[in-house]
């Protein structure tokens, strides 16, 4: 099974949501040892998405070491034209 690490962004955000949401967001992240089925490739970025529910984690998937971090979690229709801040997570300058 992966190791899934959860950063200190996506904790912050997941302490803002109702408490029955960020429980289930946390448990789906269990994703076991097949996260290719259950990761979607994000367009023009180089990480990944988990979908649950109306919410989407932002991902990096070390594949070498088994490792999913967990970016941060967001409701698609408010914040896909944000993730240009997250480009220091993969080493990209953000412009």
């Amino acid at each position: 099974a992966h190791e899934v690490v959860l950063t200190e962004t996506v904790v912050e955000t997941l302490e803002q949501f109702e408490t029955e949401e960020a429980e289930r967001i946390i448990n789906k992240l269990g994703i076991g040892d097949f996260p290719g089925h259950f990761l979607d490739r994000l367009k023009n970025h180089p990480g990944y998405k988990l979908r649950i529910g109306d919410f989407r984690i932002l991902i990096d998937w070390d594949k070498d070491n088994d490792v999913i971090y967990a970016i941060d979690a967001f409701e698609p229709k408010k914040e896909y034209r944000e993730l240009g801040k997250y480009r220091e997570v993969w080493g990209v300058v953000a412009r």
